[in-house]
């Protein structure tokens, strides 16, 4: 027997035109049960998370999609990729290729800001964030540069190229103008610190961390370079429903050698005032107890619980217990604390520095007379030699 969904149109409305109406009804609900079966996973693969690039085109897809009446309640997230594309200049000849981020070439093209700057991008994002908030559905927004293309890249590079720009602050700024505007609710924002300045994320920051919007997480990446080394790159997490602050991978060094007006070391001072009880430092790097110390005071006054997870002793032997002395010294210094917690390290032979057997999975320092049990600790680790080395 011939599948349904392979015949032909022609004979499947003829079909319809010769049913009479008790068959019809039963036609058009297997249809409907038909339409129901496959929208499902179709939206969930292919809708749920959007990549768009800031073109006309590809925006008004977005909002085609959004409007949809069965397909536009899976957009669940969108991303924005606004390419940092740079011309490369070739010697006797105009610029040929662009340089992307990621160190590969690719043909040159442009972005059209002229869109990215008018009222017509926008408008159209307000519609699509406006859609969203009547579905009733939290929204994660990411602007960033990856090298997954988003809809509408195609047509981008077959474009003659206008011009050689990244624009993201631009999108970043007319994008959350746009969610701010539909009063949409946002569930997670996703940026590279790299591309803005202070002042154009405090505003924005203000606005999304309101006690009258939803509680926001805010993730993001920091990719610094400096005379063409690259800085060790980590990532922020601020998680505004759990008062937390997660620093993956950072440099503690690196950050107190920013410059007191850098980007990153406002913004981090900005989000630990920022009622944040909990901070999280994975497989940071704690060069000092003097830097360390820096660092906690930005959340002095609400900071009750510190974490460190999935790192090594980042001295020698011969120094790392004087220094381990001095990073819990500092912590027990740190007034308000109600919690400590050491786990995960990436060697057991790591819990030794701490007089802790090798099978340790997880110390904790809380309860009552937090400070005092620190000190001793301190002491501990300072004074008593490690049985094995680190």
């Amino acid at each position: 027997m011939v599948a349904l969904l392979t015949l032909p149109t022609e004979i499947l409305c003829g079909i319809a035109n010769h049913t009479d109406d008790e068959a019809l009804l039963n036609m058009r609900l297997s249809c409907k049960s038909l339409c129901e079966a496959s929208d499902r996973p179709f939206g969930t693969i292919y809708l749920t998370n959007r990549h768009h690039v800031p073109s006309e085109h590809s925006i008004q897809a977005l909002v085609d999609i959004v409007m949809h009446p069965i397909f536009g309640s899976y957009v669940k997230s969108i991303t924005i990729t606004a390419m940092y594309l740079l011309p490369e200049k070739i010697h006797g000849g105009a610029s040929q290729y662009l340089a992307h981020s990621n160190g590969f070439r690719v043909p040159g093209i442009g972005i059209d800001k002229a869109f990215i700057n008018s009222r017509e991008y926008i408008r159209m994002m307000k519609q699509v964030f406006n859609k969203i908030r009547k579905l009733q559905n939290p929204v994660r927004i990411k602007i960033c540069d990856d090298t997954e293309y988003g809809f509408g890249w195609t047509q981008m590079v077959n474009d003659p190229p206008r011009m050689y720009d990244h624009c993201y602050a631009e999108v970043l700024d007319r994008t959350l103008v746009a969610v701010i505007r539909a009063d949409c609710d946002v569930r997670s924002l996703e940026l590279s610190m790299h591309h803005y300045d202070f002042e154009s994320l405090h505003d924005i920051l203000e606005d999304l961390l309101s006690p009258t919007r939803q509680s926001l997480k805010l993730t993001i990446h920091c990719d610094r370079k400096h005379s063409r080394k690259l800085y060790s790159p980590y990532t922020c997490i601020y998680d505004q429903a759990e008062g937390s602050l997660e620093l993956i991978g950072c440099d503690v060094y690196e950050l107190a050698r920013a410059k007191e007006d850098s980007t990153i070391k406002r913004t981090l001072a900005f989000l630990l005032k920022q009622n944040v009880t909990k901070l999280v430092l994975v497989n940071c790097h704690l060069c000092s107890a003097k830097r360390f110390r820096v660092l906690l005071s930005w959340g002095i006054g609400t900071l009750k619980t510190v974490c460190m997870t999935s790192f090594r002793p980042c001295r020698t032997p011969a120094d790392a217990r004087e220094h381990w002395s001095g990073i819990i010294n500092v912590l027990s210094g740190h007034s308000g604390l109600e919690s400590v917690v050491i786990e995960d390290l990436l060697a057991p032979r790591y819990w030794s520095l701490f007089h802790l057997p090798r099978d340790t999975q997880r110390y904790e320092v809380s309860g009552h007379h937090v400070a005092e049990q620190l000190r001793t600790l301190a002491t501990i680790v300072a004074t008593e030699p490690v049985e094995s080395q680190i």
